[in-house]
């Protein structure tokens, strides 16, 4: 029998990490128009400017916010932020993850291949349940694009493809690093 170490990010969102800030109203006092899907209109000049967050399960110097969607519950796009040399370690979603590189270096691998390097602009598309790592490889900051198609949780797994708890993963990294690769 498996066991799922699944760390889905609902919580962060009922609690305000990726939730939209309600939109200002127009300084005519009217309220804003409605977007054809139903979101608010969402703009952010720079990524530096958005207003990243904590979430559970995932390692600290690893921040997101959300853009679209509630991940918990359905398809979602978001920001991450990465501080420079910030992993995540070995891991799969139960969503297709796209991923655009907006700004920094970083380094992805999917597990039985060899590592990439991603630069600003880079896409890469990661099918479900595919196991990956990734890794901020830059001197300054990655910020990172990214479109869940499903709803969307982390499973972490070890070096052999064991499953196991979100706080062992990071515990690991903050131990070993990227040692490796």
């Amino acid at each position: 029998m498996r066991v799922h170490a699944t760390c889905c990010f609902g919580a962060a969102f009922m609690l305000g990490a990726f939730a939209l800030a309600e939109p200002p109203a127009t300084t005519s006092g009217a309220p804003p128009a409605a977007t054809s899907d139903s979101h608010p209109a969402v703009m952010i000049d720079q990524p530096e400017n958005a207003q990243f967050q904590s979430a559970p399960g995932v390692p600290a110097c690893n921040t997101m916010v959300g853009t679209r969607g509630d991940p918990s519950k359905e398809p979602a796009t978001f920001l991450v932020k990465m501080t420079s040399g910030c992993v995540v370690p070995w891991h799969w979603h139960r969503a297709t993850e796209e991923v655009i590189l907006l700004k920094g270096t970083a380094v992805a691998q999917m597990k039985g291949e060899k590592p990439i390097v991603l630069k600003a602009a880079s896409y890469s598309q990661l099918p479900v349940k595919h196991v990956h790592r990734f890794r901020c490889s830059s001197k300054e900051d990655c910020y990172v694009f990214v479109v869940a198609d499903a709803p969307f949780d982390i499973n972490y797994v070890d070096a052999t493809g064991k499953e196991i708890t979100p706080t062992e993963a990071i515990a690991e990294v903050e131990r070993d690093g990227h040692r490796g690769w």
